[in-house]
């Protein structure tokens, strides 16, 4: 067993040839790519889904992998998730080999079946940071497929091989300013999407006034800046991914909507400029507890970045009052949360809201 430590990004006609020549500027020692067929399995009674888990066949070329992924902890799009891998002579999910081997105890032994399956193409670049640090880059093309539906895979994964999260997240922070396009980082990962599918669950509006109102009460009574903090990022990236999720046409012909939800980035972004000791306090607190893995200048980097989305927000607004096009001003604030500057943004809080 192993915890897998990544940052996963969605990111929109990925450029093969942009991204490998982004990689050759780093020490590139392993390239590979193969074409990698995922079914998932669970229970009639959904077992693994209730228990936030997730059991998956690999098969790549004559191999076969049975993993269980167990509950974990995401960040923006840090996940970090205890995995269990056992290698199968065969595509037939073999529960029985993976808890002998782990000694595991799971509450079942009902039969497995086929729920849905990520069949994409993978490209990886392993990547030796420092002497002691390895980062594996990966990109996923493919679909998500149940049944007749299917979803298009289209991400950019970071994971951490060896070494720790301060020269990961340098890494990945170089890479963002050298990258040229759509993306966004993601906290759903491919098995929650074919869950999702499988079950027909489609993206609802959330009520983003009280949302706010919740993190105002858990800001009040948070003991540490970092809780406050945590709260804030959860509150963006649900925000994005639902946001982008719905889709422009969502709010083309509803101005009520629009306001809205350019009004729940508003918010966020005048949070920011109206606690611009937040961050510094936060990096504090990590450094008295030894746990810091922030770059140098993120104090700077995320003042400016803050300052900056508090301009382009209310210049969404200023043209939204103005010009009364829905479709308009959502697709420049859908043009905002998808450039590498606002995931580098993301990226520093994600740093500052990292404890034990």
């Amino acid at each position: 067993m192993h915890d897998e430590i990544e940052l996963k990004l969605v990111a929109e006609n990925i450029q093969i040839e942009q991204l490998t020549s982004i990689l050759a500027q780093f020490n590139v020692i392993e390239h590979q790519k193969a074409f990698l067929v995922n079914t998932y399995y669970d229970t009639a009674d959904g077992y693994f889904t209730r228990h936030n888990m997730g059991l998956r066949v690999r098969q790549k070329g004559n191999d076969y992998t049975l993993t269980l992924k167990t509950d974990g902890k995401v960040s923006g799009g840090l996940h970090v998730r205890p995995e269990y891998n056992v290698t199968l002579p065969n595509a037939e999910p073999n529960l029985a080999a993976l808890t002998e081997q782990y000694e595991l105890s799971l509450e079942t032994e009902a039969p497995l079946k086929a729920i849905f399956s990520t069949d994409f193409e993978r490209q990886m670049w392993l990547i030796q940071a420092t002497p002691t640090s390895q980062i594996e880059v990966a990109v996923d093309l493919g679909n998500v497929i149940v049944g007749e539906k299917q979803q298009v895979i289209s991400e950019i994964e970071f994971e951490i091989k060896e070494g720790g999260l301060a020269l990961f997240f340098a890494f990945v922070a170089d890479f963002l300013q050298r990258y040229q396009g759509k993306v966004h980082f993601y906290s759903i990962s491919k098995a929650k999407r074919g869950y999702q599918l499988a079950q027909g669950t489609a993206p609802k509006a959330s009520d983003w006034i009280e949302r706010w109102r919740s993190f105002l009460h858990t800001e009040k009574y948070a003991k540490k800046t970092s809780e406050k903090l945590t709260a804030l990022l959860r509150y963006e990236q649900d925000l994005i991914e639902e946001t982008l999720a719905l889709g422009v046409d969502f709010f083309a012909t509803d101005f009520i909507k629009t306001v809205e939800r350019v009004g729940a980035f508003f918010n966020l972004a005048h949070y920011y400029d109206d606690n611009k000791n937040l961050l510094e306090t936060a990096l504090n607190e990590q450094v008295a507890a030894n746990h810091h893995y922030a770059l140098e200048n993120v104090l700077t980097e995320l003042s400016e970045a803050n300052a900056q989305l508090l301009a382009q927000i209310r210049e969404v607004i200023r043209l939204h009052s103005e010009t009364k096009d829905n479709a308009l001003a959502m697709n420049k604030l859908f043009d905002l949360i998808q450039t590498p500057q606002y995931a580098q943004r993301m990226l520093h809080l994600m740093t500052l809201t990292l404890g034990e």
